[in-house]
């Protein structure tokens, strides 16, 4: 494993064969760590604007892209919930070896933030979500009969996306979700948690927010739903509700 720090770029982590970009913001614990949605870096503007806040606080926060992803080496078509949550863990793990860790996940990084929660057992000191979207595999990605062909031809099939390129989904991703599956049963975090989702989402139901509260095993769990909020978030309003968030988990 290398690591280095550059002046105006990311630093980076190699990580399983890939370079891992990150930006780790060193402060008083516990570490944030913003996990990012599909297709999605850490230059989004919800991570921008916690990075800000941990920065004005003095707070230890972890940005980070997934292999494959934004300034992260690898192939995307080679990644996998399993393989980002892998990646996820060992750059936890390499600026924060020791001591607690609150994890912020958006969209899919929602499903990674709970399955790295689970992986970090007591070092967990509290899990945000945004619009979490664990198992969206099997709820959310219903292939059809073109796409399947599309899937077996070139390795990956594409759906048009409201959020900039089409978004594309590979065999490793198919193949490995199974294995990675939340909503089937509890989910043993005791950690606080608290599940933000806008009623407004018309790309993760937020009913599932209601869900995966069901099936968390601990008792500090809220789900605070806002009526007008679309799957983005990203409103002023929006962030500093996530920031509320993070501050009371803190």
């Amino acid at each position: 494993m290398a690591y280095a720090r550059r002046m105006s770029g990311p630093d980076q982590f190699s990580h399983h064969g890939a370079v891992l970009a990150h930006r780790f913001l060193p402060g008083r614990g516990p570490l944030i760590v913003f996990l990012p949605g599909y297709m999605s870096d850490m230059t989004g503007s919800k991570a921008v604007a916690l990075a800000d806040w941990a920065r004005t606080e003095g707070r230890a926060m972890l940005r980070l892209d997934y292999s494959g992803c934004g300034a992260s080496g690898g192939a995307f078509l080679d990644g996998s919930i399993g393989r980002w949550t892998e990646d996820a863990l060992a750059l936890i793990q390499h600026v924060w070896p020791q001591g607690p860790v609150l994890l912020v996940g958006s969209s899919m990084g929602g499903w990674i933030a709970l399955l790295a929660g689970l992986r970090l057992k007591d070092r967990l000191a509290g899990l945000v979500g945004i619009a979490a979207a664990p198992d969206f595999t099997v709820w959310g990605l219903t292939l059809g009969e073109a796409e399947r062909r599309q899937l077996d031809k070139q390795g990956f099939f594409t759906r048009p996306s409201d959020y900039g390129e089409p978004y594309r989904y590979s065999r490793a991703l198919i193949a490995d979700a199974p294995a990675r599956l939340l909503l089937d049963g509890q989910i043993g975090i005791t950690a606080p948690v608290r599940l933000l989702h806008g009623m407004a989402d018309d790309a993760v139901p937020w009913r599932l927010s209601l869900d995966i509260a069901a099936r968390i095993v601990g008792s500090d769990v809220q789900v605070r739903l806002i009526k007008d909020g679309d799957h983005r978030l990203s409103r002023e309003a929006d962030i500093a509700a996530l920031i509320a968030g993070v501050e009371e988990l803190l």
